[in-house]
């Protein structure tokens, strides 16, 4: 899906209406490419060559291809947030697994359409680069949020932490998959109802 652009371009200096749709036009280059290639083989002169201009005219909006990534992720926070507002207060565990069942498809309808952003925040997170650190830590916080609503209730403040870092770690590792026709032989609706069944189950468990 287009991702709208940020309105400054790499020096901090307000875009012209052409250079907003310039800088729009290697965004969604980027994240085509990103699609289908690890970020590492996706180049600046890739993305240049893509919407038919120069690696100097990237260069005026973007430090890197992360940057790009990273000015993505800005959208990806907001659309988070807002697919899960309604599960802030946790409540929607008392529905049971239909509530947890909500959840996830909540969660990962609202990743869908980000798909190489969430990839590449995922993978880059985990070799510790600062950014990305910081970038998944915000389009993760508002599933932090709903599960630790849910669990704290139920569980002590520790374990509860230990619960809802693996529930993210799983539902960050399935939206890898969620363009996958099969995976292990699952389809996407069954691999959803699974990590429903595991949040149910979370939520749910009262721990010493």
């Amino acid at each position: 899906m287009p991702t709208p652009v940020v309105t400054r371009s790499a020096d901090r200096r307000m875009p012209s209406q052409r250079g907003l749709q310039t800088r729009q036009k290697l965004m969604d280059a980027a994240m085509e490419l990103l699609a289908t290639r690890s970020y590492r083989d996706v180049k600046v002169t890739d993305i240049a060559q893509a919407v038919r201009t120069s690696p100097a005219t990237f260069y005026q909006y973007f430090a890197d291809v992360e940057d790009v990534v990273l000015e993505a992720s800005r959208l990806l926070v907001e659309e988070t947030k807002t697919a899960l507002d309604a599960f802030a207060d946790g409540s929607w565990s008392s529905d049971g697994l239909p509530g947890a069942t909500r959840l996830v498809d909540a969660v990962l309808d609202g990743w869908s359409g980000h798909l190489p952003v969430m990839r590449v925040l995922t993978a880059v997170a985990a070799e510790q680069d600062p950014r990305f650190v910081k970038a998944y830590e915000a389009v993760t916080k508002p599933v932090v949020r709903a599960l630790t609503a849910a669990t704290q209730p139920t569980t002590p403040n520790r374990v509860s932490k230990e619960l809802v870092h693996s529930l993210v770690s799983g539902l960050t590792a399935a939206a890898g998959h969620e363009s996958a026709g099969r995976v292990l032989g699952l389809t996407r609706r069954q691999r959803r109802r699974g990590l429903a069944r595991v949040v149910h189950a979370a939520v749910t468990t009262t721990a010493a």
